[in-house]
């Protein structure tokens, strides 16, 4: 009895450890990252997925990827690729099946992305032109706008950016449905990079000139603004819950970038503003309990999970986008 006992609780916690393994696996998050690839090591622009390289071109043509974004089981990338001429094409690839947004005439690219059901929206430039293509077809935001970031609620577009005024300051600027909102006055330039919906809230991450000339990080919740404490840049932005989570650096005496995020305010430095060849950042995202901040430490390619930096292989560049689900 007693050994039909002992098998049975072997048998029990044997089934325990291997349920809770499998419970741990299904609780991972798919993690996806694009990035500039600096090492000469590799043939065509690639894309890392849960450790794994991807090749997205041949590398017959340069190519660079600038934002990515997941809809169900396709994934998005946005960039650009020379063509044989020597100019830059704005282009997204779907599932590494290139979509070319421009002609190949002047220089051109994609510089973020954003799916809604069977919509594909994009921003980049043509040109000296700020564009966004729905479905491929372009709309101009004229010559004197940049954009930096897409965001889709419903049936609302929304983009982050900056319109130069007649003053020369650029204006940070939240665009609806292509209806310009400014953030700030134009008496001194700012601009605004990032951009987060949270039901219907809008939130726009970036940066401002103050008084004395300083860049001061910042970000506006519906057009109100928050400055973040210790920041000079705010370049990415996200929502969990009532959290508010946005990276972005500080610098130091000498000048080197200082990586940091902010929760709700407070700062959380993650690099020292020492190392040789720099430090930078460009996304933020939020999985469950866990935080995500992507850009480069020290040269190297390199996300922070809960603080903690990894680095992608031997990838000397930086991160240029996210995806955490």
């Amino acid at each position: 009895m007693m050994r039909k006992l002992k098998r049975l609780a072997g048998t029990l916690l044997l089934l325990l450890l291997v349920t809770t393994s499998i419970l741990r696996a299904q609780s991972s998050p798919s993690l996806l990252f694009i990035f500039d690839d600096f090492s000469g090591k590799r043939t065509g622009l690639h894309y890392w997925k849960n450790g794994e390289m991807i090749q997205l071109t041949d590398g017959k043509t340069d190519a660079g990827a600038s934002a990515i974004a997941i809809s169900g089981n396709d994934e998005y990338i946005a960039g650009y690729q020379y063509n044989t001429g020597g100019e830059t094409v704005a282009t997204y690839w779907k599932n590494k099946k290139a979509v070319t947004l421009t002609d190949g005439k002047t220089y051109a690219k994609a510089a973020g992305i954003c799916v809604s059901g069977p919509n594909v929206h994009v921003i980049g430039n043509d040109g000296s032109k700020a564009m966004y293509w729905k479905n491929g077809m372009a709309t101009s935001f004229g010559e004197d706008a940049k954009l930096y970031a897409i965001a889709i609620s419903g049936a609302d577009v929304y983009i982050a950016g900056y319109q130069a005024n007649d003053q020369g300051e650029y204006v940070a600027t939240c665009w609806k449905n292509g209806k310009a909102k400014a953030l700030t006055d134009g008496k001194k330039s700012a601009e605004a990079s990032a951009i987060a919906i949270s039901g219907s809230d809008v939130y726009v991450a970036g940066f401002k000139i103050d008084a004395d000339g300083k860049e001061v990080a910042m970000y506006w919740k519906n057009g109100e603004p928050f400055i973040l404490p210790g920041g000079c840049r705010a370049n990415a932005i996200a929502v969990s819950g009532n959290d508010i989570y946005v990276a972005g650096i500080d610098r130091n005496q000498a000048g080197a970038n200082i990586v940091v995020y902010w929760k709700n305010g407070t700062a959380f430095p993650l690099t020292s503003g020492n190392e040789a060849a720099g430090a930078g950042v460009k996304m933020i995202a939020v999985a469950g309990n866990d935080v995500y901040v992507a850009g480069y430490l020290d040269g190297i390619a390199t996300y922070w999970k809960n603080a903690k930096p990894v680095s992608l292989d031997d990838i000397t560049g930086k991160i240029t986008g996210m995806v955490v689900r």
